[in-house]
């Protein structure tokens, strides 16, 4: 028994069993004077019947494209002039589009690779990424089958570094930095245990730096220090985080860069009307562990809703939080602006 559990239980009783408990007095009754109140809380009962088969059939399934843009003053400092989408250049690069659009896969958090999963990256390169970014729960089964199921997750790797030039993937919860190697293989994609890479696009000089869930601290730190810069100056780089859970943060409060993205929450993977999601398993404030383009000590963050849903234990459900891949388009200062 654990938490995951419990909420497992309780879905279950309230999406079957009072239900069926309303039913039946409904139809033990029938015929015979009952208080209206009875009447009414025994309808209300089997109305959670409609909601668990959408929470569990539907919205699980109904996958979005969720669009952002962010201003990134370092974009201008290589040369970027006022404007985007072919006025001006970059570094040289004249009449091109100036955006840097990076796309996020986060949390697919599945047994196995199916169609879903291989619709969810079509859909993703559609949108012509430079960068992908799967932060964390790529996975999600038991040691003792990884050597059946890896190659489908290979596949699906493949595909996407066939058509994006920077890949890059961090652990979460229920993967691991060396099964996400044994994955990515020779593909050109990179597992960043705490790393730092660095490439350019379209004269654009990003510096992608991946911290590891359950990893050394120490090393997390360090990694953090280098990505910012010397003495927190590191003008003319974009500078991005990689984190499996939002707090990765915490990493940067003190010297912000240009962008954190992070999965972990799927956004609460149930949402309460002004309420929001009651529980997010993060320390960052809820509005920005429900998902999209915040800002949070100085530095702007995207936290995915993710792709999947958690399994094991948990109900299979998401119910207000629609999964969701992330197509976040970075732009010259002068060109956008966060959200």
């Amino acid at each position: 028994m654990d938490g995951f559990t419990l909420i497992h239980v309780a879905y279950v009783v309230g999406t079957v069993g009072v239900p069926l408990a309303g039913g039946i007095v409904l139809v033990g009754t029938r015929g015979q004077a009952r208080p209206w109140v009875v009447t009414v809380v025994c309808v209300l009962a089997l109305a959670a019947v409609p909601v668990g088969v959408y929470a569990t059939y539907v919205e699980p399934f109904w996958l979005k494209v969720d669009r952002v843009e962010l201003a990134v003053p370092a974009m201008l400092a290589v040369g970027a002039l006022d404007g985007v989408d072919g006025v001006g250049g970059v570094d040289g690069v004249d009449g091109g589009d100036q955006r840097i659009r990076i796309g996020v896969l986060a949390d697919l958090q599945t047994t196995g690779v199916g169609d879903y999963e291989r619709d969810a990256v079509e859909r993703l390169l559609g949108f012509g990424p430079d960068v992908v970014v799967l932060p964390g729960d790529l996975y999600q089964f038991d040691a003792a089958v990884f050597a059946e199921r890896a190659p489908g997750f290979a596949r699906l790797i493949e595909r996407i570094v066939g058509e994006v030039p920077h890949v890059y993937l961090v652990s979460g919860n229920t993967d691991t930095v060396a099964g996400l190697r044994r994955i990515v293989g020779g593909s050109g994609a990179r597992v960043l245990d705490n790393e730092i890479d660095t490439f350019e696009v379209r004269g654009v000089p990003v510096r992608v730096g991946g911290t590891t869930l359950f990893g050394d601290d120490a090393a997390a730190r360090r990694m953090a220090a280098r990505l910012v810069g010397p003495d927190g100056d590191d003008r003319g780089r974009v500078r991005i985080l990689i984190g499996h859970k939002p707090d990765a943060v915490e990493l940067v409060r003190a010297t912000p860069v240009d962008l954190v993205i992070a999965g972990h929450t799927h956004g609460g993977q149930v949402s309460l009307p002004l309420l929001g999601p009651p529980l997010t398993l993060t320390n960052v404030p809820r509005h920005v562990a429900a998902g999209g383009l915040h800002e949070l000590h100085g530095t702007p963050i995207y936290v995915s809703t993710g792709v999947g849903r958690e399994r094991g234990n948990a109900p299979q459900l998401r119910l207000g939080v629609r999964p969701s891949i992330g197509i976040i388009d970075l732009v010259p200062s002068g060109g956008g602006g966060l959200g």
